[in-house]
């Protein structure tokens, strides 16, 4: 299987995903959740653990899947 080298696709810098977007398509962070900050930064993949973290870090509103089943949202995501 050959590699492929970004420099042969010609793209953009407008074409090209930043970290943070890849992360929220890809759930970079290896889990079902959300996170989204009081300034309104969004966090999506994330573990149980790393969401309540960051709402106990920094306050704003988190939510997993589980708890979306049951009523709530992370709608963000």
């Amino acid at each position: 299987m050959k590699k492929l080298s970004l420099e042969m696709l010609r793209l953009s810098t407008n074409e090209i995903l930043e970290r943070s977007q890849m992360k929220k398509i890809t759930g970079g962070y290896g889990g079902t959740c959300g996170y989204k900050s009081p300034s309104g930064q969004v966090w999506c993949g994330m573990t149980y653990s790393q969401a309540n973290q960051a709402y106990n870090t920094g306050g704003g509103n988190w939510c997993c899947d589980s708890c979306a089943s049951n009523g709530g949202s992370a709608s963000y995501c």
